[in-house]
This record gives C-alpha cells, structure tokens and sequence, in this order.
C-alpha cells in the first residue's frame, strides 16, 4: 500500500504571506538596530534574516517534495522538506553563536542604547511575528517537519522581540546598558533550543532511525497477531520524510495457497495503517520451516 498526497497544505500556502511578512520585520529591524545602536535588535534581525531563508526554502522544499517518483527517485522527494530544515537548524545555531559573541563583547563594555527606536522596532517584530506564527502554526504537531521548522523560526523569534521590547523598556526607562546584552544572550539561548529540537529530528530522519512513537516490539506483536503468521522477522520501520513512514518485514506463515497469502499481507498492511498509521509496507512472505537464507531467528 503506498499512498501519496500531493495536496498543498494550508501551512504551505501561508508561507508565501509569512516570507513577505518577515522580509518587512527584517528590514524594520535592521534599520532600527543601526539607529538605536541596538545588539539585542540587530541580534533579532540576524534571526529574521534565517526566518526569511528559512521561509522561501521551505516554499521550494515543499514543492518538490511532493513531486511524484520518477526515474532513480523511486520513493519521491519527501525528504526534500528534510534537508531544508536541516539547513535552517545549521543556520540557526551560526546565528546563535555570533549573538553570544557579540553579547560577551558588549557585556566587557556595554555601549549606550536609543531605547525608544529599539522599542518601537521590536514592538514591529513581535506583533508581526505572532501574527504570522499563529496563522503558520495553527496545528503545526501535524503540519511536515519542513513548515514546523519555520514555524519554529519564527515564534522563536517573536519570543526574541519579546525580550528585545522588555531590553528597551529597562533602557528607556533606567538606562541600564546591560540590557542590551542580556536581551541578545536570551535570544541565543532561544534560537539554539528551537535549532537543536529540529536538528536532533531530522538526523533521526537521515539516519533512517525509528520514527518518534513508534515501538518495534508493538509492531512485532501487531503483525504476529495476525491469523497465518507465526512470526514476524527483518523488521524496519523508518521515515522517509515528515508523515511519511516505511515499513518492511519478512513474515513467516503457515503452508497456504498463493490466494491466502495475498489475503494476509493485505491484512497486515490494513493492520498497521489502521493502529499505527504506516501506509508504506513491503513484506516477504516465508514458509515455516524454510528460514531465509541467513537463517535469522523471529525478532528484530
């Protein structure tokens, strides 16, 4: 069984307005971090500059990732969506390593800050922001991990404008120049949490490891279950993009007919779509008493 869907989602459709909606924050920021002489706002900028990246490849990524199998991509371009959010996670933990940088010098000898510009910039940011993560991200847990990895992006740097607004409230108010600096190392620490988050799901990905939620030894017992089967062996499970999770078995059964056979791998597969939600099953039917050629024993 192997269904494929195509359909643009509508997260995918919202990234065009979102990448227009943070090229203009982008550019707010950047102008006001120069005139405020702002760190923590130019720090927030340099997130919005990956946001922007983040939101045109997820775009593309998204596109092509559902284009169908065709020539030596047998199983389609799903992890097209994959590779783009690897790279925004690389890409943030850069930023995230040059604002820690920055933070450290300006800490040494903080410079003075023009509180009001950096506030009504990073009001700009965060109102944007939230307006475009709340239209992105509405049910994001089942949105690809492409359109979630900009999502992630970008409330994790409306909660930077957050801090950045709270910095120039402190400034504005007492002209502590500290907290331009502590505003920028709380938005690194921000960016490398959404970045590792992402990072450690897509190497599990790439690395072919067993998808988030799902347990072998509950696949083994499903599909052992089943009338005919006596055990279930060269079990592998993995995810060949977001939603997408391939699953391939040998199965040992009873003596039967052809027709039988067929009847139960249909079962298994209809068994696995339906508890654990793998449409993409390949399985070898084996013969008891008649192991496969490397004689393993029933199991993983």
């Amino acid at each position: 069984m192997h269904p494929h869907t195509h359909e643009e989602t509508r997260g995918e459709r919202f990234l065009r307005t979102a990448f227009l909606l943070s090229l203009i924050i982008l550019l707010v920021e950047v102008a006001g971090g120069l005139l405020a002489h702002s760190l923590a706002l130019l720090s927030d900028a340099g997130h919005m500059l990956t946001d922007v990246v983040a939101l045109g490849l997820a775009q593309v990524s998204a596109r092509i990732a559902r284009r169908p199998p065709a020539g030596r991509w047998s199983y389609g371009f799903h992890r097209a969506g994959i590779l783009a959010a690897l790279f925004n996670a690389a890409t943030l933990l850069v930023v995230a390593g040059a604002i820690l940088v920055g933070a450290a010098s300006r800490l040494v000898q903080p410079v003075s800050v023009q509180g009001g510009i950096m506030f009504a910039a990073a009001a700009v940011g965060l109102v944007g922001n939230l307006f475009i993560g709340l239209r992105l991200g509405g049910g994001h847990h089942h949105q690809s991990l492409n359109v979630r990895s900009a999502w992630l992006h970008v409330m994790s740097d409306a909660a930077a404008s957050g801090a950045v607004l709270l910095a120039a409230l402190a400034i504005a108010w007492t002209g502590w120049r500290y907290a331009d600096p502590i505003a920028s190392v709380v938005v690194s620490l921000l960016i490398l949490r959404g970045a590792w988050s992402i990072l450690r799901e897509t190497v599990a990905i790439l690395m072919e490891g067993v998808p988030e939620g799902v347990k072998p030894k509950d696949l083994l017992d499903a599909l052992s279950g089943i009338e005919e089967v006596v055990s279930c062996h060269h079990l592998h499970v993995w995810s060949l993009g977001s939603g997408q999770v391939a699953l391939s078995a040998h199965l040992v059964l009873r003596d039967a007919p052809l027709a039988t056979v067929q009847g139960v791998i249909e079962r298994a597969a209809a068994t696995l779509q339906r508890d654990f939600g793998i449409d993409h099953c390949t399985f070898q039917p084996e013969s008891l008493g008649e192991p496969c050629a490397d004689g393993e024993e029933p199991g993983l």
